[in-house]
């Protein structure tokens, strides 16, 4: 019996990672079909899976190589490709708002397209992270969640706050294209950032950590679904200061 509980125990982590896989792949079916606001949903619940299998991995001893490779596969599902679908919706919803179509010219064609850059770029970042021993401590590169953070945070301002600054970057034509080269390319870069992941509970051990989590609660309830499209460029900018003041 006690060897059957422990089996059950041991899935825990790998049950959380198909959880996040699931409600990615839900949120580009409903992305693509226009519900932005339901696929966002669906990504911010598996960013929390996410969040919740490494936790649980590391608590109850449970890390395994299937383990490493499903969430790799989940997150470039959530974090690549439901935000390139979002943001392929959004370009449909707003900017000039015309439906997709392959007799457009081909300029417009691969604008409309680029978005599918970031599964392409949170693939090579993924494989890339799980043989870099050296991201431990620190990511190299822009992890492919804080991409599914940002994106996520798109169709929220779009329903519940109009009067945002990101409304009028949306309905600029060009912010899709160039928001998807940029975070394409932080994904595979030698920028170094801050791990956030939690060491067990001690606050000596997850000081930084817990610094950020306020830093950007505030910014959440300061600034609303704004605030969270705003933590990932302050979570870059917050991990040059550590680099910069920090020497452990």
């Amino acid at each position: 019996m006690k060897r059957i509980i422990r089996n059950i125990v041991q899935q825990i982590p790998n049950t959380l990672t198909l959880l996040n896989l699931l409600c990615g792949s839900l949120a580009v079916l409903l992305a693509l079909r226009g519900y932005l606001l339901e696929g966002a949903i669906l990504v911010s619940l598996g960013f929390i899976f996410d969040l919740f299998d490494g936790m649980a991995a590391r608590l109850l001893k449970a890390h395994s190589p299937i383990g490493k490779e499903l969430d790799s596969l989940a997150d470039l599902i959530t974090f690549g490709l439901a935000p390139a679908a979002l943001l392929f919706g959004i370009q449909e919803q707003l900017g000039e708002g015309r439906p997709f179509s392959l007799t457009q010219p081909a300029g417009t064609l691969i604008l409309r397209l680029l978005p599918f850059l970031l599964p392409v770029f949170a693939g090579l970042r993924l494989a890339k992270f799980n043989i870099d021993e050296r991201q431990s401590h620190q990511f190299i590169g822009l992890p492919s969640p804080a991409n599914g953070l940002m994106v996520l945070a798109l169709p929220l301002v779009m329903h519940s706050q109009p009067n945002s600054f990101l409304i009028d970057w949306l309905n600029n034509d060009l912010f899709v294209p160039l928001y998807s080269v940029i975070v394409s390319y932080l994904m595979v870069s030698p920028l170094r950032l801050y791990s956030m992941k939690i060491k067990g509970f001690s606050l000596k051990q997850n000081k930084y950590t817990y610094l950020f989590a306020a830093i950007a609660l505030s910014l959440i309830i300061i600034f609303g679904y704004t605030g969270l499209f705003l933590t990932i460029p302050v979570y870059i900018l917050y991990s040059g200061i550590l680099a910069i003041a920090v020497k452990e």
